[in-house]
């Protein structure tokens, strides 16, 4: 008899055990998406719940809450619930996180042009700003930015932005001239030489999978919204005219897998593409020298990262002034929607989900992450 009852008290904690297993897969889970949307440039702040289709995977699904942020201010707020409880169950985060990421082999004065910008118009009391130069990462937390004057921070970072991008490309600079001498001489070795250069070159300037996911997963850490403004300096370099041709030119991340990843992790990324160059190096070595042609190494690396940009709500903007194009990105961003909804039939299955959201009878330019991986 007691062991009969041992085995029924087996069971039954194994079927609670179990139960409660289920109950935790099978949870509530709330999908946070922040949205933009334009007219003529211009965000549209009138939108009510009522006017979004929100799809995922095609299936229309039913938006549970709708929020509009100005920044970090909560403007509206609207559920099928009471305030109260709609707060406990969405809780949005509007606390913001900077990334400035400076990927430029030339410094110019418009550098501080956007700095001077950045700390007037965007950032406000309690965010947090990252500053990534060619060489180094530096933190500046909210104690330190909301005490210190703006313009002794300014002065302190575009201090450092300069330092760093003429250290970094001195040794980039170098490798071209190198390249350029190697063009210019007779030796049976030549060809094997600069393509073993022309090589390292391009790989100075490459992102990979590794370094981006570790980027990612320090991001994805942080609490509340998070902005990356990635500066990336279009390169042209003088190369023989051999190397012009049947040279693929290649990038070194999985850019499906970065996209997703960082559609996931709901990190807003916002491209800058600097258009604006100054040559590396010289496209003649002096009298008898070989006319060089000048080879676009960031290419291939403008449309990735554009791609990446409209998977995480971001945009892309090209020009050769970098203060102007930093200005139009964070407008686009600081104001947005946040839209809550739970998926039917969830499922943890490891695969990525894409959102699509629509306004009703409207041709308004939407921007959104585009989706979550369910897991």
């Amino acid at each position: 008899m007691k062991k009969n009852i041992f085995i029924i008290g087996i069971f039954v904690l194994g079927m609670t055990l179990l139960a409660q297993e289920i109950q935790h897969v099978t949870g509530v889970v709330n999908i946070e998406v922040p949205v933009r949307v334009f007219t003529k440039g211009k965000f549209v702040e009138e939108l009510a719940l009522k006017d979004f289709e929100l799809y995922e995977e095609g299936v229309l699904q039913k938006i549970e809450a709708l929020y509009l942020i100005k920044k970090t201010v909560i403007e509206k707020e609207e559920s099928e619930m009471d305030t109260k409880q709609a707060s406990r169950v969405f809780s949005p985060e509007t606390s913001r996180s900077f990334v400035l990421m400076f990927e430029m082999m030339d410094y110019f004065p418009e550098i501080r042009e956007t700095l001077d910008y950045f700390f007037e118009n965007v950032i406000s009391s309690g965010d947090s700003l990252f500053v990534i130069t060619p060489l180094k990462t530096y933190s500046y937390e909210k104690e330190f930015l909301d005490e210190t004057p703006r313009e002794e921070i300014v002065n302190q970072i575009n201090k450092k932005l300069r330092k760093d991008i003429i250290s970094a490309s001195l040794e980039f600079k170098s490798m071209v001239r190198d390249l350029e001498w190697l063009a210019n001489i007779s030796n049976p070795l030549r060809a094997e030489a600069a393509d073993r250069i022309y090589e390292q070159i391009r790989d100075y300037r490459q992102f990979d999978d590794k370094k981006l996911m570790k980027f990612k997963d320090q991001l994805k850490e942080i609490e509340g919204q998070k902005y990356v403004f990635l500066i990336y300096q279009k390169q042209l370099i003088p190369i023989p005219p051999e190397f012009a041709s049947g040279r693929e030119k290649q990038i070194f991340f999985n850019a499906k897998k970065i996209k997703q990843s960082y559609s996931d992790s709901s990190i807003n990324i916002n491209f800058i593409f600097l258009t604006k160059t100054r040559q590396s190096g010289s496209s003649t070595m002096g009298r008898g020298s070989r006319k060089m042609v000048m080879d676009d190494l960031s290419a291939k690396m403008y449309g990735a990262f554009r791609e990446v940009a409209e998977a995480t709500g971001g945009i892309t903007d090209s020009s050769a002034n970098i203060a102007a194009s930093f200005q139009r990105a964070a407008i686009s961003s600081e104001n947005y929607y946040l839209l809550y909804y739970t998926p039917k039939d969830y499922k943890v299955d490891g695969e990525f989900k894409n959102i699509k959201i629509k306004i009703k009878g409207k041709n308004y330019r939407v921007t959104h992450r585009a989706g979550y991986i369910a897991n």
